[in-house]
């Protein structure tokens, strides 16, 4: 029983344990680029999508408790946060173009949706924030709690 009352059933780490193996993006992929010629620089790209996904899941929006942050801290965390969305972005752009291949085998690829692809996720994302995040320049100790 967990001290908020609710029973709990099967903890996280028995929960992915009992998904299918082949039903996680690992094996997936794994199966995937040993079918695919890929470059060093494309599983280098894919390596970092997946780092990126996991950062945005566990770590992306904790930025710590709201009473004690400071605006640095919040800029220097989405920055941190930007980065793992426009890696994350790459690494399905290049999902994406195999799964459309396989898809559509005889259609040349949307070169120019491919090209701006990640930086249309960007504006999408991220746009509101204006220059905020463009500026370079982060004080280490805000960037810390």
């Amino acid at each position: 029983m967990h001290e908020s009352g609710v029973e709990i059933v099967m903890d996280d780490d028995g929960m992915i344990t009992s998904l299918p193996v082949d039903k996680m993006l690992a094996v997936t992929l794994s199966r995937l680029t040993g079918k695919i010629s890929t470059s060093d620089e494309i599983m280098e790209c894919l390596r970092r999508a997946k780092e990126a996904r996991n950062f945005i899941a566990h770590e992306g929006a904790s930025v710590g408790h709201i009473s004690v942050v400071r605006e640095r801290h919040i800029l220097g965390h989405v920055r941190r946060l930007r980065s793992a969305v426009l890696d994350l972005a790459e690494g399905d752009n290049i999902v994406s173009q195999w799964g459309f291949h396989f898809e559509e085998p005889r259609q040349s690829l949307p070169q120019d949706l491919i090209d701006a692809y990640s930086q249309m996720i960007d504006g999408w994302v991220f746009g509101h924030f204006g220059a905020l995040l463009d500026e370079e320049t982060v004080d280490p100790a805000a960037t810390k709690l």
